[in-house]
């Protein structure tokens, strides 16, 4: 009888530890995500909630920039305008210390779609002189979508690779 009685307490106490059905599928995450590439063209996308940053580089021989669009993360993307005035973000380049405050704002309304309410955006730019089109990037932003604050991420990010405009004579 009181080897029955530590074989149960021996099997309740180990089976404490096992995990419940439940608990094991919340740590492998959400089974209905279909993986996607996270690059289209010459922009590197990034999720932002629902929606998709993508990122690419403009690069020029009077100034460098950086140009984020914000869409859905559809098959065919459609752009998302939000009601941000700018968003901010950091970069890094590779194998360095030194942090680029960037601050992206509207692009000009020519450059965006002519559906766009006043006050709505969905397509911003920063300027990076500092950015070479050899530099390999990491871009962090915070960007406002949906009432959250998504952080947003683009690693190892080569201008040159995402360049949608190359002028000869840019740095």
């Amino acid at each position: 009888m009181r080897m029955t009685l530590c074989l149960v307490a021996a099997i309740l106490i180990l089976g404490c530890d096992a995990p419940k059905p439940d608990a094991a599928k919340a740590v492998q995450g959400p089974v209905d995500v279909e993986p996607h590439t996270h690059e289209r063209g010459k922009m590197m996308l990034a999720d932002a909630g629902p929606y998709h940053a993508a990122l690419t580089a403009h690069l020029a021989k009077d100034g460098n920039e950086l140009d984020v669009f914000i869409e859905t993360d559809d098959d065919e993307p459609i752009p998302v305008a939000l009601p941000l005035a700018q968003i901010v973000a950091k970069a890094k380049r590779s194998g360095d210390t030194k942090e680029y405050k960037l601050i992206f704002e509207p692009a000009p309304p020519d450059e965006r779609p002519k559906s766009e309410a006043i006050g709505t955006c969905s397509h911003f730019v920063a300027k990076a002189p500092w950015m070479t089109r050899a530099d390999v990037l990491t871009v962090v932003a915070e960007i406002e979508v949906k009432g959250k604050v998504r952080k947003v991420i683009w690693g190892e990010f080569s201008p040159l690779k995402f360049a949608h405009h190359d002028e000869p004579g840019a740095k």
